[in-house]
């Protein structure tokens, strides 16, 4: 009976990775609802749907609507944690968007997994599980009776930042969703971007790449290239650089050193092409072998990064944010 089952479950994930919510959906839920999910091991298994290795995962987010909702078909927006998990800075977002008319939907990557954090550790939680659960959440809030599938966007920050882009990549958004169902837009903040995914089929969705002028973390200029890179492909990326503005600028307490935080900024950009799995670093355009990541990884990461409030970047970031949204979304008012 147990052979049977599981074979009937790999037929079932052969036609998809469809997330579920776990009680019924109506059109007044809001709140905290669960769904089905997969922790991928690797991104190149997610990429590969090598789904012997997708182990299933039951997650949670946290769905607001708009106080001042009409009775039509709501926008929304999908919010990614960084490696702090969620965080209070998190309401700040979900008030600026309810308060143009947009529903948020805060996903819990760690949480269900029984981690915290994981800016000292990001192998903690695969990063492939954070745009499994992102993906999955965009099909489950496209179900919502009250939400209108094709006007959802993706907001992440950090770790959740690199969420944002690599969610506009086609042949991984393509190997959990299998229709075409895509984000509307994009807004990755203070995004990882050094080690990154690429393909050049990129989605033609919008993109707002937010990054702060002192940011030691994850840096400027790392996410202004990859900006380049996708504007290249024919994406359509904008970017904003905030004076003085460290990594977390939103955050609710001041800047501070986060000294057991890992940095693969030294390591300068390091590119994995998805269609032959080649990883290349782009400073020596050396190609590193799988079996010899680690070792790389482990010559040149840092610790110790700044990260802590700018409230003059927190309040334009809010205000280009909404503008972004507003154009995309109620591109008639």
């Amino acid at each position: 009976m147990n052979s049977l089952i599981f074979a009937l479950a790999l037929v079932l994930l052969g036609l998809g990775a469809q997330a579920q919510a776990l009680t019924p959906l109506q059109a007044d839920t809001q709140g905290r609802i669960e769904f089905a999910s997969f922790t991928p091991k690797t991104m190149f298994d997610l990429a590969r749907e090598r789904r012997q290795n997708w182990a299933e995962q039951r997650v949670w987010g946290d769905l607001s609507l708009p106080a001042k909702a009409s009775d039509t078909k709501l926008p929304a927006m999908v919010l990614v944690h960084g490696s702090g998990g969620v965080e209070r800075s998190m309401g700040q977002w979900v008030d600026a968007f309810n308060d143009i008319g947009v529903a948020t939907f805060v996903v819990h990557v760690f949480e269900p997994r029984g981690v915290k954090r994981t800016a000292e550790n990001q192998s903690l939680v695969p990063p492939a599980a954070d745009l499994m659960d992102t993906l999955q959440a965009l099909q489950l809030l496209a179900s919502h009776p009250r939400i209108d599938a094709a006007r959802i966007g993706v907001m992440g920050f950090s770790r959740g930042g690199s969420v944002a882009f690599q969610s506009a990549l086609e042949p991984l958004r393509r190997a959990v969703i299998k229709s075409e169902l895509r984000f509307a837009l994009h807004i990755p903040t203070y995004a990882g971007c050094a080690q990154h995914f690429w393909s050049p089929q990129v989605s033609k969705s919008p993109i707002l790449n937010l990054v702060g002028e002192e940011d030691d973390y994850t840096t400027a200029a790392a996410c202004e290239a990859l900006a380049e890179r996708y504007n290249a492909a024919g994406a359509s990326v904008r970017t904003i650089r905030y004076a003085r503005a460290n990594h977390s600028w939103d955050a609710m307490y001041p800047v501070f050193l986060l000294a057991g935080a890992t940095s693969g900024v030294p390591c300068g950009p390091v590119r994995t092409d998805i269609a032959d799995w080649k990883v290349t670093a782009e400073k020596t355009s050396e190609v590193i072998q799988p079996a010899n990541l680690a070792a790389f990884f482990d010559s040149c990461t840092k610790r110790g990064v700044h990260v802590g409030r700018n409230e003059q970047a927190f309040r334009q970031s809010r205000s280009d944010a909404q503008d972004f949204v507003r154009g995309v979304f109620f591109p008639a008012k």
